[in-house]
């Protein structure tokens, strides 16, 4: 029975991780990003939900339904409208940041506005120092469930409130229409849209349901002083937690992230009360004595469950993009060498004259901490800016270097080789961290370095042999000769020489074949692989030098004031780091290094003020007002995704352009001022003006049909243009792919379009439905011009893409797949007529079958609600003889309905069975369309070789 209570005890913590994990999944597994911010909000709920009702007298029932269903409703809507849609296709470590502006402005701006209230209109709103234990919406009462088993109505609520929550939420994803949008967003938002699903809305329904699972959450959670309260750090432990459970639900299951948070909440419970000598024997007694051991116990489960169940089996699908994060433009690489040095050296300028020879003894400390804190900060530059993958360990690097140089002092060694050894450490546990990079990516990575911070700092720093426990290490200044360090001015002066110098090998980096190799792993990991470049070795090699610089700067760090801490650095404050170094520009070496600059002396500032003269101000002794400030600079990433200082240069980039534009056309509106001045001379110095001969014509150059320009069939008797191309250009962020199209599909005909691999169909497809937006040129359909229309609208005019790979959801049933184009059962039924093999799978989930019946199941619902054209791209991909010539018979019989289709194939084979019109494209260009009886095997053939002129 004791085992039972101590279960279910845990089960109640569980209860409020299960709620948290549930809102992660879902805002993630619809807009691709994760909400750090997400136990803020819950922490904020609970907060007003006590002032409201305790320190207000507000009836507790009207402050639940106002906190629940208005308060955090609302704050989910506004963030997702302001600042989450906008970074749906940002860099990871750009999402991140974002998700921790709001862990650190929603509590802080709560927290903030009450005491104003509290101060400017004696609102009577309570100091949370002074809240211990804050009242549940049922009164205090216990209960005995069973023999040693008393819950207390708290507890009971909680767990009664989650389970009934858990289940709502399970019935509305799985029976309504707006759960199973929702779920197909879940497996492909592209399709979804696709689809005519407004994926907008959907991301903004389940960041508000997000939303209002934390407020829930948070309320449940206020009545438990110990791991929760009205403690912020507590809700963001409790997050912390909860993405473990999350994870473990891949992100993308509900279900399974409600149980992983009860038995996570309930395994610790049982871990605390069994770890221990009495149960364990010589084990549990050293385990019990190891500080931190048994509460580390998700974060251990987090890092196993990212190790087993994170590896990203997905594959790339042809016509997809291989990239990850792609490096930004060189804004400056029209300027000079010391063009480009000159902002920083004022900068520099700035800080070292007043910091040596104006500043007193606490601003220089200021200084040169900052300089120590940068380098810290250039770890971020090499591990993310320059290797595209988010560490959150860089903190545990920096202290794991300063215990170690304070424990090697300790024991007699010098500094020198105490810091060589200290940096060693930081870069061996660099490759530890390194381990899970080498199966895993993007978030999960994430994830697995801060579940690696979090054990490091719960567990391995609190040894008393290697911390020398709460009262930390001693790291006095050294004496090298002459060159005392004790002197604030020389330590100033050689931290700014290691800066320079680290600086300098960061830039170097870039430019080395290890920093290329790093680059073409970020950029493209396939492509590198078949480089020579080996992926595994270049991860481990970012690590182990990111790791390093973070060492060095711990070092430095902790020796500007002579003591480390096994405190010092907590996850928390590599969070503030890393928003920090991306407000200003992550992939800046030179930004590190400034943003290092501010964090050291912006709070001071805030909290001191500043006396120049004429121009003063005595600071705020509110710690709130810096924090609202740094969370809304962090949120600022939305407008400016890749930082202040690349924003910066991009502006000062096209100031030099327009300029240099200006002057050309100057320049050449002389020059043909001049040409015309001597032209005129000329023709009046010669009398009588000769005639000039006849110029000779220019060769004419065969393209095959110079009757009629590409795509267009002005004989009489032609049906007129469905869908029209006008000299459409489209790219991939800088890289054009699509160069001028111009094409012109008849109502009721079957166009193929034919092209090798590369050369532009899938774009083309993509770019017409609304998926790839045009640079130039024009898209017009059955004579409305689509060009700026989204997706969305484009499908409900009648236009659809059945993209390459097969256009299915595979984690929902067929019958759901097809329910989302045709909602009545009667339109299913008549599918199950035609394709006899999905009417007897209807209830089994898409990706189970196979490739010939997916290709069915995406193309079936058009064949009983037709859409005005079709687009299908590669539909004989993978698929047998047998297959393809029925699938290829379905599009026949949508032409005899009515429907114009489009087939973008790679082989012609089949395609040219069925086709009234065939084009080809190269490299992006459309080398010519022509009708099915114009064409032959010789010259399909040369167009693939690439053997057909450029008509345009």
């Amino acid at each position: 029975m004791q085992f039972f209570s101590i279960t279910i005890s845990g089960a109640v913590s569980g209860a409020i991780y299960a709620l948290l994990a549930i809102g992660l999944v879902l805002s993630h597994s619809t807009s691709r990003i994760f909400n750090f911010g997400h136990a803020a909000t819950a922490f904020a709920a609970a907060y007003l939900y006590h002032q409201f009702h305790v320190a207000l007298g507000w009836n507790k029932w009207l402050t639940l339904l106002v906190i629940v269903a208005l308060f955090a409703p609302l704050m989910g809507w506004a963030w997702d409208r302001l600042v989450f849609r906008r970074l749906a296709d940002a860099e990871e470590s750009t999402k991140i940041v974002a998700g921790v502006g709001v862990l650190i402005v929603v509590p802080a701006f709560v927290l903030l506005v009450c005491a104003i209230l509290r101060d400017a209109l004696g609102i009577p709103f309570q100091d949370v120092a002074e809240v211990y234990q804050v009242p549940g919406v049922l009164p205090a009462q216990q209960h005995q469930i069973a023999a040693g088993l008393v819950l207390s109505n708290n507890q009971l609520v909680a767990l009664g409130a989650s389970v009934l929550l858990f289940v709502t939420m399970w019935a509305f994803l799985r029976f309504t229409p707006l759960g199973l949008h929702m779920r197909t967003a879940v497996d492909s938002p592209v399709l979804a849209r696709l689809r005519g699903i407004n994926t907008g809305r959907v991301s903004t329904l389940s960041w508000v349901i997000s939303f209002f699972l934390a407020a829930v959450a948070g309320v449940l959670a206020a009545p438990f002083p110990g791991p929760f309260g009205l403690v912020n750090d507590n809700y963001t432990l409790a997050l912390f937690v909860a993405t473990t459970a999350a994870v473990v639900a891949g992100l993308r299951s509900v279900p399974l992230a409600f149980l992983a948070g009860l038995l996570i909440g309930a395994v610790r419970n049982i871990v605390v009360a069994y770890v221990n000598a009495d149960h364990l024997g010589a084990f549990g007694a050293w385990a019990a004595k190891v500080y931190g051991l048994t509460a580390s116990v998700p974060y251990a489960v987090l890092f196993i469950a990212l190790i087993l169940l994170g590896h990203d089996r997905r594959r790339r699908k042809a016509g997809t993009a291989a990239t990850a994060a792609k490096p930004s433009p060189d804004y400056r690489d029209d300027l000079s060498p010391f063009k480009k040095a000159l902002p920083w050296i004022i900068k520099s300028a700035v800080v070292l004259v007043p910091a040596l020879f104006l500043a007193n003894g606490i601003w220089r400390q200021l200084f040169i901490y900052g300089f120590a804190l940068g380098i810290i900060l250039l770890s971020f530059t090499i591990v993310t800016g320059l290797g595209g993958m988010v560490s959150l360990a860089q903190g545990a690097f920096a202290t794991a270097a300063g215990l170690t140089v304070g424990l090697l002092l300790a024991n007699g060694w010098h500094y020198v080789p105490a810091t060589v050894v200290g940096v060693l450490v930081a870069a061996a546990l660099g490759a530890l961290t390194a381990l899970p990079a080498l199966r895993l990516s993007g978030l999960s990575l994430t994830f697995a370095t801060l579940a690696l911070a979090l054990l490091a700092t719960n567990v391995l720093f609190k040894m008393e042999w290697f911390s020398n426990g709460t009262a930390g290490w001693s790291v006095p200044r050294p004496r090298f000769g002459p060159i005392d360090l004790a002197d604030d001015r020389v330590l100033l002066i050689v931290v700014f020489l290691v800066v320079l110098l680290l600086v300098r090998m960061a830039n170097n980096l870039t430019d080395s074949a290890a920093g290329r190799a790093m680059i073409a792993v970020r950029t493209a990991e396939p492509a590198a692989s078949a480089s020579a470049v080996s992926p595994p070795v270049t991860k481990l090699l970012i690590f182990v030098i990111s790791a390093a610089v973070a060492g060095l700067g711990g070092v430095l760090a902790v020796t500007v004031y002579g003591t480390i801490l096994n405190t010092a650095n907590p996850p928390q404050a590599t969070f503030l780091w890393l928003a920090i170094v991306v407000i200003v520009g992550v992939r800046s070496p030179g930004g590190a290094i400034e943003a290092g600059i501010i964090s050291a002396v912006l709070p001071w500032i805030m909290a001191h003020g500043f006396d120049l003269g004429p121009i003063s101000w005595g600071g705020t002794s509110n710690d709130l007002i810096p924090q609202v400030l740094f969370g809304l600079g962090a949120i600022q990433l939305a407008a400016q995704p890749n930082g202040l200082l690349a924003t910066q240069s991009m502006a000062a980039r096209h100031r030099r352009d327009r300029k240099r534009a200006k002057l050309a056309a100057q320049a050449a509106a002389q020059t043909v001022a001049q040409a015309a001045a001597q032209a005129a001379a000329q023709a009046a110095a010669q009398a009588p003006a000769q005639a000039a001969p006849p110029a000779s014509p220019e060769p004419a150059i065969e393209v095959g049909e110079p009757a009629a320009p590409v795509g267009s069939f002005p004989a009489a008797g032609r049906s007129p243009g469905l869908l029209e191309l006008h000299g459409v250009h489209a790219a991939y962020g800088e890289v054009e792919v699509l160069h001028g199209i111009d094409l012109t599909v008849r109502e009721g005909a079957i166009l193929a379009l034919l092209g090798a691999n590369g050369s532009g169909k899938t774009t083309l497809c993509a770019t017409i439905a609304g998926l790839v937006p045009v640079t130039s040129g024009r898209i017009v359909f059955d004579g409305e011009d689509i060009t700026a229309l989204d997706t969305l609208r484009r499908v409900e005019r009648g236009l659809v893409l059945v993209p390459e790979s097969r256009g299915v959801f595979p984690s929902i049933t067929v019958d759901e797949n097809l329910s989302i184009w045709l909602p009545s059962k009667a339109d299913r039924a008549k599918v199950y007529e035609q394709f006899e093999s999905l009417a007897r799978r209807a209830g089994q989930p898409a990706g189970n079958l196979s490739g010939g019946e997916q290709q069915m199941l995406s193309l079936a619902p058009f064949l009983v609600r037709r859409p005005r054209l079709l687009i299908s791209d590669e539909p004989s991909l993978g698929l047998a003889q047998l297959v393809t010539a029925e699938i290829m018979a379905a599009f026949q019989r949508l032409q005899q309905e009515g429907t114009t289709v489009v087939l973008v194939e790679e082989k012609a084979r089949d395609v040219l069975t069925v086709a009234d019109q065939v084009g080809a494209l190269q490299t992006g260009h459309l080398r010519w369309v022509s009708e099915r009886a114009d064409v032959d095997e010789q010259r399909v053939a040369a167009a693939y070789l690439g053997m057909s002129a450029v008509v345009h």
